[in-house]
């Protein structure tokens, strides 16, 4: 048996569907048509870290220690990436090689350095070394042979790209991917995973285009209907899973924590004259598309530096620390308290934080704000490393940003925002019931894979096995679900080491 994941960053499943009845997207038409679909709820934030991370782990953002692109380290307000911060989980393709299977993993937004698999592997667009861009080394100069590219996550080139300098490159990546991909399928593999990114960058910047959009929803059908015709050609049976790591909607209104936080008094910021005006010419640029000006004018280094400097300046905030309860930082509402003990120059007591975070939770929804304590959809050992309170993006807040200087709290957006609730996923395989319509999470897509392949599932994982999806008289139906045992004695002592290493012991 054969199981291969295709990951479509950000497809948006209402869109999908909707689409595929009017007979433009003819391939996710005969995929639903004779598999079974849904939504597939992300996680909270809907974020590509952590969204990622969750799905090919099974396990909640508290268990991976994984809750952005970026997060605070423990006792300090420093930021890095969540892989500096924490240890390494097995995922999927983790799993699958310890049992022997052959695999391959592609453009794993999740996987920031190769490592060594039981097969081959291609890191990410956010890959931090060259070096570690595959595993083995010498895979590197086959996708040389080939062209290979990785996703540009550089956002000042992406937002100097014209509409169709962006439309024509994002189109071209996902040919070089298909062709990479296409490569690892000629090899033995039992399990394939890839992503190809496109739907993300497109929606981001035209989901108010629908025929653009549309355009490239198109194209991502097209390369959908070659691979399947590259496994029909080999008489191939392979299960095929299409997942995205959250949806989409139209990105209409944008809260700005930090501004409420200012008005209610729990956060001090230094005065920045130019602050506003910078604000307002970044939101122009963006709002009329003239960020391809920007990206013309750049090309001389100075002025190119003193942009850089000024889009940083934005994605800041010049906290005064010691007259400040609770501050955010990033774009997706996460919250932290400025504890005593625990932050450097921390003023709320451990007898307040409780109380603060009521306040602060219960004040946020006054304004149809939805918010959640960490405790309340996180679990897990990295607990701790969380934001003290997340805002819930949904159809009122569709973005959040922690900018100061606008001297409002919500300002109108324009072009997409990231969705929970109607990510993508599709299946379609020998013992998958077809037509069938079902809702799942992105959790439960590893213990799904596991259970196919008939390996036990790990008892940590937040996931169940999608048991509905299968034919009732299916050899995967009939098996019965076997878990493993989690080794405590172990986690406990690898527990215990890396608080150490976080210096919290």
């Amino acid at each position: 048996m054969k199981v291969l994941v295709i990951g479509l960053d950000g497809a948006n499943m209402d869109l999908i569907k909707r689409w595929a009845r009017e007979g433009k997207l003819p391939t996710f038409e005969k995929l639903m048509s004779q598999g079974s679909y849904g939504n597939l709820e992300s996680v909270t934030p809907p974020v590509s870290f952590p969204a990622w991370n969750c799905l090919v782990s099974g396990k909640n953002p508290g268990k991976i220690g994984c809750f952005g692109f970026v997060q605070k380290a423990f006792g300090s307000y420093d930021f890095r990436f969540p892989s500096l911060l924490v240890k390494k989980v097995m995922d999927i393709w983790d799993v699958l090689s310890d049992y022997g299977k052959g695999v391959f993993v592609l453009n794993a937004p999740n996987i920031q350095y190769a490592h060594k698999i039981n097969g081959y592997m291609v890191a990410g667009g956010l890959c931090l070394s060259e070096e570690k861009l595959t595993y083995p080394t010498s895979l590197r100069k086959d996708l040389d042979k080939i062209n290979y590219e990785g996703d540009i996550t550089d956002l000042y080139k992406l937002n100097s790209l014209s509409d169709e300098e962006l439309s024509r490159r994002l189109k071209e990546i996902t040919e070089k991917h298909s062709k990479a991909l296409f490569y690892f399928m000629e090899k033995s593999w039992d399990f394939g995973f890839v992503v190809f990114s496109e739907l993300d960058r497109v929606q981001h910047r035209f989901w108010d285009r629908e025929k653009l959009l549309l355009g490239h929803y198109q194209n991502t059908d097209r390369k959908l209907k070659d691979i399947l015709n590259r496994l029909e050609r080999e008489n191939d049976e392979t299960n095929v899973i299409i997942v995205s790591d959250h949806g989409f909607g139209p990105n209409r209104r944008i809260f700005l924590i930090n501004e409420w936080l200012l008005k209610k008094g729990f956060l001090e910021v230094r005065k920045v004259p130019a602050l506003k005006l910078i604000n307002t010419l970044s939101t122009i640029l963006r709002k009329f598309n003239l960020s391809p000006m920007v990206g013309l004018v750049t090309k001389f280094t100075p002025l190119k530096l003193l942009y850089l400097r000024l889009g940083q300046r934005t994605e800041k905030t010049p906290i005064i620390w010691d007259r400040t309860k609770a501050f955010s930082y990033g774009t997706w509402g996460s919250i932290y308290i400025n504890l005593s003990g625990r932050e450097p120059q921390g003023i709320v007591e451990e007898d307040e934080y409780e109380q603060l975070r009521n306040e602060i939770v219960e004040g946020l929804e006054k304004i149809s704000v939805k918010a959640h304590r960490r405790e309340e959809i996180y679990t897990g050992e990295y607990l701790e490393l969380a934001p003290d309170i997340i805002i819930e993006m949904d159809d009122y807040v569709n973005t959040v940003i922690s900018r100061v200087g606008y001297g409002t709290e919500f300002i109108k957006g324009f072009d997409g925002s990231h969705r929970k609730a109607n990510g993508l996923f599709i299946a379609r395989g020998p013992a998958i019931k077809e037509s069938f319509e079902m809702e799942a999470k992105i959790y439960d897509v590893a213990p799904t894979i596991l259970h196919m392949f008939g390996i036990p599932i790990p008892k940590d994982m937040d996931g169940r096995v999608l048991k509905e999806i299968f034919k009732d008289d299916s050899l995967i139906a009939k098996r019965e679900i076997k878990y493993k045992e989690v080794d405590e004695r172990k986690r406990i002592k690898e527990g215990i080491k890396e608080l150490k290493r976080l210096g919290k012991i």
